[in-house]
């Protein structure tokens, strides 16, 4: 065996046919007379021609295609170089793994060429079975990592459903609780404001009666405190003789109240007159230890009334108490006005404006606080014991009716046009002095300003000074005061039954979701830092937490608000509010200014009165546009005109505003008083409680806080008394 060694890639010829002498310019030639083993080929070729000539005489050629077979497999291609080659003989060496078959006289360039085509074939295939082997490799690392996975997710997946199917049920809990604090705020609201109580409780029973799964319902009231109790209002409910139910209901009730039936102040009763025993829920509507009427749920059947009513115990609770508050006032009410009524006719009070006037409209006598309300100014004058008259150009044969000294420029109420009665102004008097009954109505009286004051208006006629003469007798009140302090009172009483109630969903909602955010980080800490499923949990500890912000507001606005009052510094405060809604302010490009005058001081809960000065502040960045504006504008020594908490009318007082005003588009056609009612909000996030917390706590102060739209600027005003006292000392430190 002859080596040639020449540069290039390795080249084995078995047998003794010639190759053209160029091969050896590319290829490394090696020559043998016997075909060596597989393993053999492989240590010294890249490439094996056998040229042998025996082949074209024909002959048996099983080694042959064995040796071929077994060579193939070790992946070395193998050229059969032959003279004259039967070509029967061509496919059973080809599918042995014959790669090429050609003549031994053919030219260098077509040697070559084939050397060099099977080389890169060759190759060609050789990376493609190394692909081939890494996909496969790669397939099955991925393989074993899915099976991975899934013995993974199935290990969790038990505790992922429980959290999630928890959470779902908080969810519909939640929603459920909601729903109740929104169908008790509706009735509240119903019946603070309503003009026609028959139509309002026959609402509310509607409503109530769906929401509890009730097919009737029915208000039974008393008429009087001790009276006989009467249907007030019914629902899908009738009955034939309501006296004797009544009567029936009531014992039964006195009967379980000492073994509590369901619970507090709930009874299950039953029906004598059909037979159908258990099917109504009876809720008595008491006040300080005096029952003002019952409210009856009428159900199906026995097991319908059980499984509904324990199901909404806390909610019927709650409507037990709104109503029997409601009732109460509006019994209260009712007697106060028939009192109020009485003493009028009866006696002359400094507080009424009286008038009384000749046949022709023009005055004869009026007190003080008729001049009040028309808005003259008395100075320094102080009531006498008694009303204080005057006499306008109504006089008799030139003699006061009082003594008093006559003037002729006292504003005329009837024939100035400062009275309108439902909008009617003449011929109002005419009108009034033709009734032969005492005339009772509302109206409103306009001041020498401009002013317009809501007033009742009470008439009556009565005998002048001579036989012919008939006078009218006219008494004015001021109802500006009374109706402030009726919504207070009504507001308070809805407060107080919000309170018990918000506390206890408060305590029923955060506990199970407390557990669900725990329970969401213990296995978000279980899971690897780049799982998918840490973002599923931060989503179910977010909305925990939402959650819990309503609640907290909800409970914010609902709890008793009781300042702790000291002297503080209004301006200082701002200061302080401005730095914390800086951040907010400043991601948005908006500038947030404060300005007032040193030493201007309120006797206030600095802790309250910070935070309401902030939420406005951050409305009104969140109002603005970017790149806006928002101001905090501090004035004091302003002349206010607040309501006296301990009087109860209006009364001018030295006072401080703190204005926030924003450049933003404001509020549009909604009514300002609007957006101070709890759960109304004009933006798209929160809960709606800010402006009507931050309204409960000016309150609390004996200030008052209203929306403005002026111009280009929406303004928030805050109206606060000021501590004289302590702003002079302030001021004079500070000097």
């Amino acid at each position: 065996m002859s080596t040639t060694r020449q540069p290039g890639r390795r080249l084995l010829v078995i047998g003794e046919g010639p190759l053209p002498a160029e091969i050896g310019d590319r290829w490394a030639v090696a020559r043998r007379d016997d075909r060596p083993e597989p393993a053999t080929v492989i240590a010294v070729s890249d490439v094996v021609v056998l040229a042998d000539p025996d082949l074209s005489t024909g002959g048996p050629h099983e080694a042959l295609v064995d040796w071929l077979r077994r060579t193939a497999s070790r992946g070395v291609p193998v050229i059969l170089a032959h003279g004259a080659l039967d070509p029967a003989v061509v496919p059973s060496l080809v599918r042995a793994g014959l790669d090429e078959v050609m003549a031994l006289d053919a030219s260098a360039d077509d040697w070559i060429a084939r050397l060099e085509g099977v080389t890169a074939r060759h190759d060609d295939e050789h990376a493609g079975r190394e692909i081939l082997r890494g996909t496969a490799l790669t397939q099955r690392l991925l393989a074993d990592r899915r099976r991975q996975l899934q013995v993974d997710a199935e290990a969790e997946a038990e505790s992922l459903l429980a959290t999630q199917k928890a959470l779902e049920e908080a969810n519909t809990r939640l929603s459920e609780h909601m729903k109740q604090v929104s169908l008790l705020y509706r009735f509240g609201r119903q019946l603070s404001h309503a003009s026609n109580w028959d139509e309002t409780l026959r609402d509310i029973l509607e409503n109530l009666a769906r929401f509890v799964g009730a097919i009737g319902g029915a208000v039974v009231l008393r008429t009087a405190p001790e009276g006989p109790y009467a249907p007030r209002q019914t629902y899908r409910w009738e009955e034939k003789a309501w006296d004797k139910v009544v009567l029936r209901i009531n014992r039964q009730i006195d009967a379980g109240v000492a073994s509590s039936l369901l619970a507090p102040g709930i009874f299950q009763v039953g029906r004598e007159v059909d037979g159908a025993a258990g099917r109504i829920t009876a809720l008595p509507l008491e006040h300080q230890g005096l029952r003002l009427g019952i409210l009856l749920l009428l159900y199906d059947d026995a097991d319908e009334r059980r499984r509904q009513t324990r199901a909404h115990v806390s909610f019927l609770q709650m409507v037990q108490v709104v109503l029997s508050e409601e009732v109460a006032a509006a019994q209260m009410l009712d007697r106060l006005r028939d009192v109020s009524a009485f003493n009028i006719r009866l006696l002359e009070t400094v507080s009424s404006a009286i008038w009384v006037c000749d046949g022709e409209g023009r005055t004869i006598f009026v007190n003080r606080s008729a001049r009040q309300m028309l808005g003259l100014d008395l100075g320094d004058e102080r009531p006498a014991a008694g009303p204080e008259p005057a006499v306008g150009r109504g006089r008799l044969l030139e003699r006061p009716l009082t003594g008093g000294a006559p003037t002729d420029d006292l504003p005329e109420v009837f024939l100035g046009g400062h009275l309108a009665i439902n909008g009617r102004k003449q011929p109002l008097f005419g009108a009034l002095q033709r009734r032969k009954t005492p005339f009772l109505g509302e109206g409103h009286v306009t001041d020498v300003s401009g002013e317009a004051l809501p007033v009742r208006v009470r008439t009556a006629p009565m005998a002048g000074r001579g036989r012919d003469d008939h006078w009218l007798l006219l008494v004015l009140e001021d109802l500006t005061a009374t109706r402030r302090a009726e919504s207070a009172r009504r507001r308070a009483e809805q407060l107080e039954a919000l309170v018990a109630m918000s506390a206890t969903l408060a305590h029923e909602i955060r506990n199970p979701l407390m557990g669900l955010s725990a329970q969401a980080e213990l296995l978000a800490d279980s899971l690897p830092e780049d799982d998918r499923r840490r973002d599923r949990i931060d989503l179910i500890t977010g909305e925990v937490e939402r959650i819990n912000r309503t609640i907290t507001d909800m409970l914010q606005y609902v709890r008793p608000c009781q300042p702790r009052r000291e002297p503080i510094d209004l301006v200082a405060v701002a200061r302080r509010c401005r730095e914390l809604a800086r951040p907010r302010a400043e991601e948005r490009g908006i500038a947030l200014t404060v300005d007032g005058p040193a030493g201007l001081v309120a006797s206030a809960d600095p802790t309250q009165i910070q935070q309401v000065i902030l939420n406005l502040a951050l409305n009104a960045v969140d109002a603005a546009p970017d790149d806006g504006h928002v101001r905090v504008h501090l004035a004091g020594g302003v002349r206010l005109t607040l309501s006296d908490p301990v009087l109860g009318f209006d009364r001018p007082i030295d006072g401080a505003v703190v204005s926030v005003e924003d450049d933003g588009p404001g509020f549009g056609d909604t009514d300002p008083e609007k957006l101070f009612q709890p759960f109304f909000t004009t933006k798209t996030t929160g809960t709606g409680l800010g402006l009507a917390y931050s309204r409960k706590v000016v309150e609390a102060h004996d200030g008052q806080i209203r929306a403005e739209r002026d111009g280009a600027w929406t303004r928030m005003r805050v109206l606060l008394p000021m501590d004289k006292e302590a702003s002079r000392a302030l001021a004079e430190e500070a000097s």
